[in-house]
């Protein structure tokens, strides 16, 4: 039994495959995503939805600068994403059946009772041990699509706005502008930061074949959009919710309803793993940072003292989330700020100078080929128009009287402050 609990956390027959791979970079955003997508097809109408998401879906060698770039963006996108995650959870929880009776409709009290299970879902380390947490997030995934369809298909939604093939019937064309961009942002949180790819490589028995990995969750993630985004705006029209169960003015979100429940019991499932997915490669990081020499056993010593290395990023993420005035605001700017960063930007940029200069003595400069600049300079444009889509969406939703939601710290009884646009 001592041998068992002192041997090493990685195995070499635990080595991923890639097509576990691609389910796990599928399932690290989309649960959160998912409940979004009529939004974005909505605003950015059939066809210009679906290009952009297909658009969007598709450090030694920078020196010390370089490395902190990358260490500030990527980091950053995990720091902030996790409290948005640890509040879905939340969220979902009190969508299921009518609620935690006592809890009044509060939220931050249902972010402590899900607060420990997600610091739980921190510890298994390595994306070698999350396979089958991610098989369980793509059920809930496809739960959450399944039974947006059959909302769709038997509730009608009287207020209903018919969506355009491109862009929105917004009549004013500033807000037309800032909501056509909130579908590019949506497209842009459902892929994942490339640190995640890195990390979730080195797992693989043969890290030369992530490639089909990628054009998995791609295709996962389009075909999400194509068959959810469109069916649902085609029955309920453009002017659905941003979270499709606040879609006002149809049964099927109305608490206690079966639909409802089902949905937002597989959006809890599905969140718990993004929450895991995200505060993975952050755990690990910390602990090669503050603990290199950790042995990285499951005996109760180090399990105690790898608590311990991620306890930081979860009291934050904890803190974030309770204090926060609106999360959703919170997402808009962590995606803008971060997530065309470390998902575009900064890979083209590091590839580009790793051909050009080389790592050193074991990697020699390789000039790029016309087709591979091509490709790096289409990669980096992608980052940038999302970067200014994303942005416009954040700014533009505090601008408009219109489109500002409300901020509130607190609840009934301990409320800190409180603001709600009148309209």
């Amino acid at each position: 039994m001592a041998e068992r609990e002192d041997a090493p956390l990685v195995h070499e027959e635990a080595a991923m495959g890639w097509a576990p791979a691609g389910i796990t970079i599928f399932t690290f955003a989309a649960p959160s995503a998912v409940m979004a997508v009529p939004f974005a097809i909505g605003n950015a109408g059939f066809l210009g939805g679906l290009v952009i998401c297909l658009i969007i879906t598709g450090m030694h060698v920078l020196g010390r600068p370089g490395r902190m770039w990358g260490n500030t963006i990527q980091l950053g996108n995990f720091c902030l994403f996790m409290p948005c995650a640890l509040r879905f959870c939340a969220l979902s929880l009190a969508g299921i059946g009518m609620g935690i009776p006592g809890f009044g409709g509060c939220i931050d009290y249902y972010v402590f009772v899900v607060a420990f299970i997600c610091l739980l879902t921190t510890q298994v380390r390595s994306f070698n041990n999350v396979e089958v947490f991610t098989v369980i997030s793509l059920c809930c995934t496809i739960g959450m699509v399944v039974s947006m369809l059959v909302a769709a298909l038997q509730f009608d939604h009287d207020a209903k706005i018919p969506a355009k093939w491109i862009g929105n019937p917004e009549p004013e064309a500033g807000l037309s502008l800032v909501r056509l961009a909130s579908g590019c942002t949506i497209s842009a949180w459902a892929f994942v930061p490339a640190f995640l790819t890195v990390e979730l490589s080195t797992c693989m028995a043969q890290p030369k074949d992530f490639k089909k990995s990628l054009y998995l969750a791609g295709a996962l993630i389009v075909a999400v959009f194509a068959l959810a985004g469109t069916v649902v705006v085609a029955r309920w029209g453009y002017n659905v919710g941003e979270v499709i169960a606040v879609t006002p003015g149809v049964g099927a979100w109305l608490p206690g309803a079966a639909i409802n429940t089902v949905f937002n019991a597989c959006q809890l499932g599905g969140n718990f793993v993004c929450y895991m997915l995200d505060s993975v490669p952050l755990g690990r990081f910390c602990q090669k940072t503050w603990a290199p020499d950790f042995k990285d056993t499951w005996s109760a010593g180090d399990v105690a003292r790898y608590l311990t290395y991620t306890l930081p990023a979860f009291l934050l993420a904890l803190f974030l989330s309770v204090f926060t005035p609106n999360v959703n605001t919170l997402l808009d700017f962590t995606t803008a700020l971060t997530t065309p960063w470390v998902s575009q930007i900064y890979p083209a940029v590091l590839y580009w100078k790793f051909k050009s200069r080389g790592a050193g003595r074991e990697c020699a400069p390789d000039p790029l080929k016309a087709s591979e600049k091509a490709l790096v300079v289409v990669v980096f444009a992608v980052g940038c128009f999302s970067f200014l889509a994303c942005s416009l969406k954040a700014v533009g939703y505090l601008a408009f009287d219109e489109l500002r939601p409300s901020f509130e710290v607190g609840c009934e009884g301990w409320m800190i402050w409180q603001w709600t646009q009148t309209r």
